[in-house]
C-alpha cells in the first residue's frame, strides 16, 4: 500500500517581534509533523515560507526556530524525506537545513512524480510579473549576490531586524491582499499543465484553492497563519486536511476557496 504524501506552505514563524506570537501555529504545526512521523508517511514537501525570514551564517541560526526543525529533523529521523522549496521570505536556507534537519533543499521550482501522477511545485513568488511587481523588485534586491556578501559582513541580531523589518514591509505594502489567480499566472500554470503534470501545487497566496484546469488542477496550499491547512495525496488521488483544531481532518467540500492573512492584522 502507498504511503500518502503530504505538501504545505507559509508558516511564516517568526513574523512578530515577540516569539510568543508563534505559539498559535505550532500548537497545530508540531501535531501535524508528528502525524507524518507517526505515519511514516511517503514524503513531506515544505513549499516555502516556513518562516517569515531565514539567512544562514556559518556558526549562528535564530534560537527561536530551533524548536519547530527539531520537529522537522523527527520527521526525517522517522524515515520520511521531506523536501524543502525556499520561498520568497526563507529562500537563503544552507547547511542547517540540509546537515543538521536532514532535507532536501531546492530554491527553484521542482517537478516530482508519486503514485503514478507527476505534480510541479513552486512556491509561487514572481510567476506572474505583471501581477508580482513588489515581489519582483524584493527577489531581484535580497538574492542578488552583493546584498548576500553584505548581509554576512553585519552581526546577525542586526541582519535579523533588518529582514524582520523587511518582511513585514512584504506583508504589509508589496502583498496582493485579495486573493486571485492573475492571468500571467493562470497562464504560467496552464503551461506546466500542458507539459503533462497532474498537477500544479503553489504556496505564497495564503489561500486554500483547487480548481480544475483543461490539463489538470491547480492548488494553492493555503497557510498556517489562518488556514492551517495540508494537501494528501493518497492512493493517486488529492485531499484537503483542515488542522485548525490542532487534529487533522479532511475538508468535505474540496473545491472551496478559502482565504488567509499574511498576519500583523492583515487579513483581507
Amino acid at each position: 500500500m502507498e504511503r500518502p504524501v503530504y505538501f504545505i506552505s507559509d508558516a511564516h514563524l517568526g513574523s512578530s517581534a515577540d516569539s510568543r506570537d508563534d505559539e498559535p501555529r505550532l500548537e497545530r504545526l508540531i501535531p501535524f509533523l508528528r502525524h507524518v512521523a507517526e505515519i511514516r508517511a511517503a514524503h513531506l514537501y515544505i513549499v516555502g515560507d516556513l518562516f517569515d525570514f531565514w539567512f544562514e551564517y556559518e556558526h549562528v541560526m535564530p534560537w527561536r526556530h530551533a524548536r519547530i526543525l527539531s520537529e522537522v529533523r523527527a520527521v526525517v529521523q522517522a524515515g520520511v524525506p521531506v523536501t524543502f522549496l525556499g520561498g520568497n521570505h526563507d529562500w537563503w536556507t544552507g547547511r542547517v537545513f540540509r546537515e543538521w534537519v536532514g532535507m532536501s533543499v531546492h530554491r527553484d521550482p521542482l517537478s516530482v512524480t508519486h503514485q503514478g501522477l507527476k505534480v510541479f511545485l513552486a512556491h509561487g513568488d514572481g510567476l506572474a510579473s505583471g501581477a508580482d511587481g513588489g515581489y519582483l523588485m524584493l527577489k531581484r534586491i535580497l538574492r542578488s549576490p552583493w546584498v548576500i556578501r553584505l548581509l554576512r559582513l553585519v552581526h546577525p541580531d542586526w541582519a535579523y531586524a533588518f529582514g524582520f523589518r523587511l518582511s513585514r514591509f512584504s506583508r504589509t505594502h508589496l502583498t496582493t491582499r485579495r486573493f486571485q489567480v492573475a492571468p500571467a499566472l493562470a497562464e504560467f500554470v496552464d503551461r506546466r499543465l500542458a507539459e503533462g503534470h497532474a498537477a500544479f501545487l503553489m504556496g505564497h497566496l495564503h489561500a486554500r484553492h483547487r480548481e480544475r484546469r483543461e490539463h489538470g488542477e491547480l492548488f494553492v496550499l493555503g497557510d498556517w497563519m489562518t488556514i492551517f491547512s495540508a494537501l494528501r495525496l493518497e492512493h493517486g488521488a488529492f485531499h484537503w486536511e483542515d488542522w485548525s483544531t490542532g487534529r487533522g481532518t479532511d475538508v468535505a467540500d474540496e473545491y472551496a476557496t478559502i482565504a488567509g492573512g499574511h498576519g500583523d492584522g492583515v487579513t483581507e
